[in-house]
């Protein structure tokens, strides 16, 4: 029997700067700095498969390259 995906809802966080919506970095939910890249979990399969994707700053993006070694899938915020 194939176990069903969890299914989490959520909102991308946002803050104003400049009067213009900014996404902001949705690590651990902690981070309020602003998002660099938009990174696809699921993409790594295994284990990541239904983990989905996330917005990460440039310091939590380049913590997860380093733990990946370099294999994260991810794309501009822009």
């Amino acid at each position: 029997m194939k176990k069903k995906p969890k299914i989490e809802s959520f909102s991308v966080r946002y803050k104003k700067l400049k009067g213009k919506k900014v996404i902001l970095c949705e690590y651990d939910g902690i981070c309020n700095n602003k998002a660099h890249k938009e990174v696809y979990f699921f993409m790594l399969g295994g284990k990541y498969e239904d983990k989905g994707w996330n917005y990460l700053c440039k310091k939590h993006f380049t913590q997860e390259q380093k733990k990946f070694k370099g294999k994260l899938p991810y794309g501009s915020v822009e």
